[in-house]
């Protein structure tokens, strides 16, 4: 076995840089926990988080944690990426010259093969780009130094964007999450662009998981494949909810988790050094994007190493059966994935624990969790896994790659479940619908479409598949939450807000062409402020009210930082929380309504106050 991560294969010796990279992330860890434990009982040598100086240092130490994990981070990734290249080079030239890569533009040959794909994210590519606008709850804070800066500061880092993934101190931890979104920001401000990519993101997980599936099962021509896969992935409630917004990282999560199986499941086939050193590559990123995603990167490979080490997985060898530098060679890459769970657990202890620790705010989940709302996949996911785990039993099969991401995909709804619930409609679980779409593909290709071909043709048998598919979308959406449900709702809203937002700067005008002052006022619980778009709008005061504390005071222009008392002309507004909010207001004075949202929701409401 090799002695450097650069020779996946090779000397029959022990796995220094790995055994190095555990060992020294063990010791960090247990003096991270000593440290942790310390501050629990000496908390009062240390100044209070909650005054200037407590504060300064909980800064201090985020920043400078934060940039030493960036550093490492980005060396880590820049050389698997250097490796990857290396050996893509390596076997282009092992190649025999005649093997010559199919004429032809790849698009090209893919939109012949299969048209109706191609129309179908064509058609869900301009569902997705239509009316997307940056107005998402948590997008309205992150946007809004775009275009404050003039579009000048391209290559800057958003401080919005660090303040949600890397300043928290409430035991979160999802660094890298919505650092996709953080990049394309550097490159346009226009959010439709930023769909774009985004449903790139979504093809390309439905491509990897038709080749998965084919690949897995060892059939070269599996009918509708490709359809099947795509009607079940891009219409499931989860998908519609995580990919039709920016909000939420299970899109990027389930992206990279994709390509990370892709490259296992060829490495595992191959045994080649590029997908060693990309599978590696996704999985380092991956664990980093939400608290929970290292059990959907390590479970697998920790599966296959104890399976295969059993004697239970095909064409590996048997801890028993084999030499220890021939079971260590052929784990290699389980080896390095497994390592990942320290490598998760040292960054945890260092950027999370310890901060969250000296704020001593508590959990972000508290209160929450075990709330379960299963829908009919996720059964058919449990039913699987009994399937499989019974004919494994009987040794009527082995185990495979597929069950290590089943075994993971039930760990990660557990843990969605204790922290937070599991609903089967919601983002959230977008990672186990993946997989269970990865279930529903396999027992197409190995059970029902073989059987269906022995008795018709292919062709036949794809079509009878899709319509069957098509069918059970159709039963889904009888009654909410449903894919369209879900659509339908996110559209609104971002409509509802839009036109919220530019109907004040309407109302507006006229009542500065007439020479009165414009006073807009707003509910603090809005995600919307003055440094948050409100500044942009044209008027003489912003008015802040604050609810909890039956106060006014100004945000922006004349009098900035001084109580106020609202008078006649002033204009109340909400725009995207429920008009409730504005009920204290307008019992206490009359008000004329000027404008309410037409699509019939809470939100979107200006009024002006009468004399």
């Amino acid at each position: 076995m090799s002695t450097q991560l650069s020779e996946p294969k090779g000397h029959n010796r022990p796995i220094p840089l790995l055994a190095w990279i555990d060992a020294v992330a063990s010791v960090l860890i247990g003096l991270g926990l000593g440290c942790w434990i310390w501050l629990l009982q000496h908390r009062d040598q240390l100044h209070s988080p909650e005054v200037r100086a407590g504060k300064t240092l909980l800064r201090q130490y985020q920043a400078t944690s934060h940039d030493l994990f960036l550093a490492l981070l980005a060396l880590s990734v820049l050389t698997l990426l250097v490796l990857i290249r290396r050996a893509q080079n390596e076997q282009r030239q092992q190649q025999p010259t005649q093997q010559q890569a199919t004429p032809g533009n790849p698009l090209l040959r893919f939109a012949r093969a299969h048209p109706l794909v191609v129309a179908l994210f064509a058609g869900y590519t301009v569902a997705m780009v239509h009316g997307t606008n940056w107005m998402y709850p948590e997008l309205v804070g992150w946007y809004r130094g775009i275009p404050g800066e003039h579009l000048l500061n391209n290559f800057s880092f958003r401080q919005d964007f660090l303040r949600e993934t890397m300043r928290r101190d409430d035991y979160r931890f999802f660094p890298l999450a919505h650092q996709d979104l953080h990049i394309l920001s550097w490159f346009t401000a226009y959010v439709k662009v930023w769909m774009l990519v985004s449903a790139a993101e979504l093809f390309t997980i439905v491509v990897v998981s038709a080749r998965f599936v084919r690949r897995l099962s060892g059939r070269s021509q599996i009918p509708a494949l490709l359809l099947i896969t795509s009607l079940l992935l891009l219409f499931h409630p989860a998908t519609g909810m995580a990919f039709f917004q920016f909000s939420y990282c299970e899109r990027f999560l389930t992206f990279l988790f994709a390509l990370y199986c892709g490259a296992y499941l060829h490495h595992h086939q191959h045994r080649d050094k590029a997908s060693f050193y990309a599978a590696l590559l996704f999985g380092l990123i991956g664990i980093f994007i939400k608290d929970i995603a290292v059990v959907l990167f390590v479970v697998p490979p920790a599966v296959m190493l104890v399976a295969g080490s059993l004697g239970l997985v095909e064409g590996r060898p048997s801890w028993d059966n084999s030499s220890r530098s021939e079971w260590a060679e052929a784990y290699r890459l389980e080896l390095w994935l497994c390592s990942l769970a320290l490598i998760f657990l040292l960054a945890y202890v260092v950027l999370s624990l310890l901060p969250s620790a000296f704020a001593n705010k508590g959990s972000y989940n508290k209160n929450k969790g075990f709330l379960f709302a299963p829908d009919w996949r996720f059964w058919f996911l449990i039913g699987f896994c009994l399937i499989r785990a019974a004919a494994i039993s009987v040794r009527r099969s082995r185990i495979n790659l597929l069950d290590g991401l089943n075994l993971a995909a039930l760990t990660y709804a557990a843990g969605l479940l204790v922290l937070i619930g599991f609903e089967s409609h919601k983002y959230l679980t977008l990672p186990v619908q993946w997989v269970t779409v990865l279930d529903l593909g396999f027992v197409w290709a190995c059970w029902i479409s073989p059987a269906l071909e022995r008795h018709s043709s292919a062709r036949t048998a794809g079509a009878v598949g899709s319509a069957v598919v098509l069918g059970t979308i159709g039963i889904d959406h009888l009654q909410p939450p449903n894919f369209a449900a879900n659509v339908s709702t996110i559209k609104v809203r971002q409509q509802s807000w839009l036109e919220a937002y530019q109907a004040i700067d309407a109302i507006s005008a006229p009542i500065r062409t007439q020479g009165e002052a414009i006073n807009l006022i707003y509910s603090k619980q809005s995600w919307f402020s003055a440094k948050r778009h409100l500044g942009r709008l044209r008027f003489d005061r912003l008015i802040e009210f604050d609810q909890q504390h039956n106060r006014f005071s100004v945000e922006e222009g004349t009098g900035k930082g001084e109580l106020y008392t609202p008078q006649a002309g002033d204009l109340l507004f909400t725009i995207d929380k429920d008009a409730s909010t504005l009920q204290p207001l307008l019992e206490r004075w009359p008000t004329q309504l000027l404008y309410r949202d037409n699509d019939g929701q809470e939100n979107g409401r200006v009024y002006r106050i009468q004399p």
